[in-house]
């Protein structure tokens, strides 16, 4: 019998010593391990080294089904635009720790499969889509990346001189990160939504003296309130009404029957 790894041995005899899962956690792993067999299973690839440098290959025989199913997840036909995309994310994602960016990065499947993970989730419906969800994916890996080396910052140096500058570049950074990754979801959203924004009224409260719109309100495009809209909104109002005032003012006389008694000008 073949004898096991010193590092993989000792992990089996610590994870034996550790207690079973409890009836409370036992009930969701069955729950968990039901809904993640349920969902669609991402694609994946593996990189392969044939002498001439690493290529993205299959993880099974069907070469053919495997085009199909990269691109679909891309939203495309065009075979051009699949390798064009392999080939820049097989970059963007290459490892350069060893090198510290001084030379040749080498492939991480890992962070490649995580990006292709994103965007086969996003299921994008053509090119444009693919880009976004790239992207997004993308920016998701170097924010990760950020927050980590603004973590050591904090933890590494003093908040004083080149600590302070430090920590101030990579906090900015990070935030800019952050801001571009929403701003790329909102803009996948305009895109799917076709730049129609639609607001639905479900509770309206009017108090006296006031008035309400009830109905749709739709915004297109962001635009304001059309020409048409504001006359007809002005033509709904109602116009104050003024009250008449006479040319001169009068007295009520003395007698019973009470009538007027112009004022003259002397007056």
């Amino acid at each position: 019998m073949r004898s096991l790894d010193p590092e993989v041995q000792a992990f089996a005899d610590t994870l034996a010593k550790r207690p079973p899962p409890d009836e409370v956690e036992r009930a969701e792993i069955k729950r968990a391990i039901k809904r993640t067999k349920a969902r669609v299973p991402r694609i994946e690839v593996h990189f392969e080294d044939r002498g001439t440098g690493p290529r993205i290959c299959a993880n099974h025989s069907d070469l053919e089904g495997q085009r199909y199913r990269v691109a679909d997840a891309f939203g495309t036909r065009s075979q051009q635009f699949v390798y064009s995309m392999l080939k820049g994310l097989g970059k963007a994602t290459e490892d350069h720790s060893a090198h510290c960016d001084f030379g040749p990065g080498s492939p991480d499947q890992l962070a490649f499969n995580a990006a292709l993970a994103v965007i086969d989730g996003v299921r994008p419906k053509d090119e444009i889509e693919a880009i976004l969800a790239a992207h997004m994916a993308l920016t998701n890996i170097a924010l990760l990346e950020l927050v980590a080396r603004t973590r050591g910052a904090i933890a590494g140096h003093l908040y004083q001189a080149s600590g302070i500058k430090r920590l101030d570049v990579l906090g900015n950074l990070t935030t800019k990160f952050m801001r571009t990754y929403t701003m790329q979801v909102e803009a996948l959203a305009r895109k799917r939504r076709k730049g129609e924004q639609t607001v639905t009224v479900k509770h309206v409260h009017v108090h006296a003296g006031g008035q309400a719109v009830v109905g749709n309100v739709t915004n297109r495009g962001g635009r304001g309130v059309t020409k048409n809209e504001q006359q007809a909104y002005e033509c709904g109002r109602e116009k104050p009404t003024a009250r008449a005032i006479p040319e001169r003012p009068s007295v009520r006389s003395a007698n019973q029957e009470r009538e007027a008694l112009p004022v003259t000008s002397d007056e």
